[in-house]
């Protein structure tokens, strides 16, 4: 994790994923990337407003993110670089063009829960879109989650019959030895489920991968995955929780049905998502 890329709308949302960030950026020495997208409407004086352009506004921006700039160098020493950019334009295809353009390794965003309006709409489906679309791993941060060691980590993992071909079980293990930290594997499976073969082979083949890794696998009973999950996390001392986003089996997109979206929304901790 090189470069971290954090979108910002001056909320106290994404205010809040900032010095997340910020707190992963200076334990990872890593650099960060500011960016805020806007869309500014251009007003006439015939109703006595004051014109306001796309390029006022993004001077004022640009103006408001140098502070952030400067304030956080200050206060994490270890951070790299900490560059900031203003634009207009749709902030998906902002943040894909600055994945490529800047070498982003992975980006911090913030969100609020169902019961905000802000957090339904604006960085809320923003989060949800972006870390489904995105090239490279989100972290979905919790309103007024502060940022503190990765200590332990849960995986969610499917014992999906492609399981081998994946990629997610990988880049958690590197996750894990980069934070040095304790990770819990938890696969999900209805009630009165037993284990089949496919299941079997996978659950063989994790534990194989994970050796040396300092882990414990858990079997976790409930119709419901996100709900599952939720509780997990919320009886365990978890600090960060995975997901890995891939295309799905008609029987996944059933029991499965949005469990990223649910537990983005209720999670008290940070979600990462993850693509194979």
């Amino acid at each position: 994790m090189n470069t971290i890329l954090v979108p910002i709308d001056f909320s106290d949302t994404s205010e809040n994923a900032l010095n997340y960030a910020a707190g992963l950026a200076n334990y990872l020495s890593a650099s960060l990337v500011l960016l805020h997208v806007d869309t500014i409407p251009v007003y006439n004086n015939e109703y006595e407003l004051v014109t306001y352009t796309v390029k006022d506004s993004i001077e004022i921006n640009l103006e408001l993110l140098k502070e952030k700039a400067i304030r956080l160098k200050k206060d994490n020493l270890l951070v790299g670089e900490v560059s900031y950019y203003a634009e207009a334009g749709d902030l998906e295809t902002s943040i894909s063009e600055f994945i490529s353009k800047k070498n982003i390794s992975v980006i911090v965003m913030g969100i609020t829960g169902h019961n905000t309006k802000i957090g339904e709409t604006l960085f809320g489906s923003n989060s949800i879109t972006i870390s489904r679309e995105s090239k490279v791993p989100v972290f979905i941060i919790p309103k007024n989650y502060q940022y503190k060691k990765i200590e332990n980590i849960a995986f969610a993992c499917e014992y999906a019959k492609d399981i081998k071909e994946q990629t997610g079980l990988h880049l958690v293990k590197s996750l894990n030895a980069m934070f040095n930290s304790n990770l819990s594997v938890l696969h999900v499976i209805p009630d009165n489920h037993l284990l089949n073969q496919t299941e079997a082979e996978a659950d063989l083949f994790v534990e194989e991968k994970l050796e040396n890794t300092n882990h414990k696998t858990f079997i976790l009973i409930g119709d419901k995955v996100s709900t599952s999950l939720l509780d997990f996390i919320n009886t365990h001392q978890i600090d960060l929780i995975v997901i890995e986003q891939k295309k799905h089996t008609i029987f996944h997109k059933i029991f499965y049905p949005s469990a990223t979206k649910e537990i983005a929304f209720n999670s008290p901790i940070p979600l990462l998502t993850i693509h194979s």
